[in-house]
């Protein structure tokens, strides 16, 4: 027999080996399972969550909480009246009624304690409107390996393990289950944002085309970058924790002299977010918001977000096309006017000023250098006399997108300085110099 063969056979014959080792590892535990009554994929409670209309979270040592099902939301009853984190219930309804038996350790156990269930570490009460009518779990310690958590159902004595991650999920308190929401108003449907930090006051509001802009005032375009990540910030906004229920001793946290004042307006209505001093801790604040009753905390990274110079949040893009969907631009330069128009072949062509087809490389070149000024600062003061803007030097003025968009800009230089207005824009501002020399210079080789 040829040795490649002799290899291929040997081969076979040991995973033929493997595979009925295997085999009966496999039948062995199904057997040993069966004996202990743990079927396969047992769950611990067979029932569905719509049917769930109580729990009552029991730690070993602290207060327990109950929450009740009240209409088409989950309510906290006990301790007090609150509202609840209705994402954070429906995850524990949905482990309570989808959780799976590991395995079952004991089904007669002597003794609890080995187990952690004499007391419990941890019980989860719960009342239906279905059969059964009330059932408690009780959860344990851990296993020695961590991969699971001794479990018992009450008036049944068998010992079983769970998933480990499942003690999380179920061992809550009262700040975990309670709606911790610090703006309840949709930060995505916010119409208005004003700022008042220290003597920094600035707005943002929604144009009726739905485009933020920084009201200084007059309102200019904001930074659409900008008020995203203010947004993202807003979104989700949650209390880091409770300091008080109340807000009658509101001024002992730096609330009667807030280092943030912020207003919020939406369909919803208007909420006023306030931020005091740094708590012990130092990485947060004392908050309140004028539509909830507790004093909480938010996170010191809220506060820098909203503390920006309002020449941060300005817009600094000038032109919004893109190269590729340029249709038509048009010049007016100390040289005088020109049009340039793409056409049907894929070529530029001088329409006005001149009659010539243009290298499509270098109008991309020119297009490319105006669409890359960026403002660099925001001159002070309203008046463009001063700035050489009442008579610009220069005017661009593209055509672009399927639905044939337009955007003028206007520039001019005074001495060392150029400095350019979008004709949308009230104000200017000041671009770099050498990146108009750059535009100058992609004209001039046209």
């Amino acid at each position: 027999m040829k040795k490649r063969y002799l290899n291929t056979l040997i081969a076979l014959v040991i995973f033929a080996a493997l595979w009925g080792t295997i085999s009966y590892l496999d039948r062995r535990a199904s057997r040993q399972a069966s004996k202990l009554g743990t079927p396969k994929e047992e769950k611990i409670f067979t029932l569905e969550s719509k049917h769930i209309t109580s729990l009552t979270f029991h730690p070993r040592a602290g207060e327990a909480v109950t929450c009740r099902h009240e209409g088409d939301t989950w309510v906290i009853a006990e301790p007090r009246k609150l509202s609840a984190d209705q994402g954070t219930l429906s995850t524990v309804l949905n482990n309570l009624t989808t959780a799976t038996v590991d395995e079952t350790v004991d089904a007669h156990p002597s003794d609890l304690k080995q187990f952690g269930l004499d007391p419990p570490t941890y019980s989860l009460e719960v009342s239906t409107d279905s059969t059964p009518p009330k059932f408690t779990l009780l959860l344990g310690d851990g296993t020695p390996t961590s991969g699971g958590i001794y479990a018992q159902v009450a008036g049944n004595p068998r010992v079983v393990t769970l998933a480990s991650y499942l003690k999380s999920n179920f061992e809550k308190t009262l700040f975990d289950l309670r709606d911790r929401r610090a703006l309840t108003l949709d930060a995505d449907q916010l119409r208005k944002i004003e700022v008042n930090s220290k003597g920094k006051k600035w707005t943002l509001e929604k144009n009726p085309e739905g485009v933020w802009d920084l009201v200084l005032p007059p309102p200019v375009r904001a930074d659409r970058f900008s008020v995203d990540g203010l947004i993202s910030q807003l979104r989700g906004l949650t209390m880091q924790s409770i300091t008080a229920e109340d807000k009658k001793g509101q001024a002992a946290y730096g609330l009667g002299s807030p280092e943030l004042r912020l207003q919020l307006t939406g369909p919803g209505g208007t909420q006023t977010l306030e931020l005091g001093k740094k708590d012990k801790q130092g990485d947060r604040y004392f908050a309140v918001n004028s539509a909830l009753a507790p004093v909480f905390t938010l996170s010191s990274t809220f506060l820098t977000e909203f503390q920006k110079d309002p020449a941060d949040l300005r817009s600094k893009d000038l032109f919004s096309y893109s190269s590729f969907d340029a249709k038509r631009l048009e010049i007016d330069s100390p040289k005088g006017h020109s049009l340039f128009e793409f056409q049907k072949d894929n070529q530029w062509k001088q329409t006005e000023g001149g009659s010539r087809t243009i290298s499509s490389a270098r109008m991309d070149t020119l297009l490319t250098r105006l669409r890359d000024l960026r403002a660099s600062t925001f001159p002070k003061g309203s008046d463009l006399a001063p700035l050489g803007l009442t008579k610009p030097a220069y005017r661009f003025t593209v055509q672009f997108g399927e639905k044939k968009q337009t955007e003028t800009v206007e520039v001019s230089k005074v001495g060392e300085h150029v400095y350019v207005r979008l004709s949308t824009d009230p104000l200017a501002c000041e671009v770099s110099k050498s990146a108009f020399d750059d535009v100058e210079k992609a004209l001039t080789d046209l």
